[in-house]
């Protein structure tokens, strides 16, 4: 039962509920655009969730360490009803801001406290495996969440947050469930509170956190970048909304791949070359949007893009949670770094477009990930490490 508990919680409820937000977040631009709604706009409906979600999620990971981390995941998995319900009846801007501003509030609540959780389970040699089946689950379902959206926007326009309303109320149904039936931990058993649950990490894991934090913050920069303007250049070529959907659905199918290899293999952790390579092919990816208007060439950009955005995620999440204490603030702040350069991406993204081209963006999202490189490569050089 303890296994079935775990397997519904951890890796069945972030599956049900990315789909379901997947759905979501790939109908809110092509509404916008049917709507009539420029690039700055959209830049900005994807600045609010990002700015709520950057403010919330260190207080509500300081929160999970005092209050059991499972009563901030079932908050979130309530409050994730909300956005869905009131964009099944949008017909106003101010509509879009409110949806998109309790998509953030519940996020801030769910993923940290969550993924402390997670960490806090068995011993530190399981950590990667489970890490890799947590993120394999997310990921799947944001890959085939924009499928879903794509073709549901195609048949009519709210069908996806209908679809997204559905997949919330059935996970937070699920966890209420299965949380109420779970027994309270005893008292001084929480495993953040009192002693370390891993071994101390070797003394070059301050270095590895920070540069895979820069590196995954130029990459969620960059996805940001894709998945709020991305659609109104394919508009703009005459790609459908279904095929559009298809694009979003390879560029998370590649990144669930990638996340899932991840979770099998070992000794990458403490390794240099695999994120600086990873971030390489995803220069790549954008420099071929740039140039590109072929469905074919964005369809290789969505590849590499997805897979570098995999590696990065999976370093940044392990050194974030593998941690002796103080496991929802340091998910929190992994969570805060993807945040912000998925809230700075849009808005930038937004503005550059508007003042430049549609193409633009993506050759400043590979300017910004060439610079993080650049910076990572400074701190090797800082801590001489070969």
């Amino acid at each position: 039962m303890r296994a079935e508990k775990k397997y519904l919680i951890f890796y069945f409820t972030p599956f049900v509920l990315e789909m379901g937000m997947g759905s979501l977040i790939m109908a809110v631009p092509l509404l916008a655009i049917s709507m009539g709604f420029s690039s700055i706009i959209l830049g900005t409906i994807g600045f609010v969730p990002g700015i709520t979600y950057i403010l919330l999620c260190f207080p509500f990971g300081k929160l999970s360490e005092r209050w059991h981390r499972k009563n901030l995941v079932l908050a979130g998995s309530f409050i994730y009803l909300l956005p869905s319900l009131i964009l099944c009846f949008s017909s106003r801007l101010y509509q879009f801001y409110l949806a998109m501003f309790l998509l953030a509030v519940a996020s801030a609540m769910f993923w940290p406290s969550l993924e402390a959780w997670i960490a806090e389970e068995e011993s530190r040699q399981s950590l990667t495996k489970r890490m890799g089946w947590f993120n394999t689950s997310w990921s799947t379902g944001m890959a085939i969440g924009p499928l879903i959206g794509g073709i549901f926007f195609g048949i009519n326009l709210k069908l996806p947050f209908y679809f997204s309303f559905l997949m919330s109320a059935a996970i937070f149904f699920i966890l209420l469930r299965e949380i109420r039936k779970s027994p309270p931990l005893p008292t001084g058993k929480r495993v953040n509170q009192t002693t370390p649950s891993f071994p101390d990490p070797p003394a070059t894991a301050s270095f590895y956190l920070y540069i895979s934090r820069i590196a995954n913050f130029t990459l969620w920069f960059s996805l940001g970048v894709i998945k709020y303007i991305f659609p109104k250049l394919s508009t703009s070529l005459g790609i459908s909304s279904s095929f559009l959907g298809f694009l979003m659905f390879i560029l998370s199918f590649s990144q669930t791949l990638t996340l899932y290899w991840f979770g099998k293999l070992h000794g990458w952790q403490y390794q240099l070359y695999p994120i600086l390579l990873f971030q390489l092919l995803a220069v790549t990816g954008l420099i071929l949007i740039f140039i590109g208007n072929s469905i074919f060439i964005f369809l290789l950009a969505f590849i590499l893009l997805g897979t570098a955005a995999g590696t990065t995620y999976s370093y940044s999440l392990f050194h974030s949670i593998n941690v002796p204490l103080q496991k929802g603030p340091s998910a929190a702040v992994h969570e805060i770094v993807l945040g912000t350069g998925g809230l700075i991406g849009p808005l930038v993204g937004g503005a550059v477009a508007q003042q430049y081209s549609l193409h633009t963006p993506y050759i400043l999202a590979a300017l910004i990930i060439a610079v993080g490189i650049f910076l990572q490569l400074l701190a090797r050089k800082k801590h001489r490490l070969t």
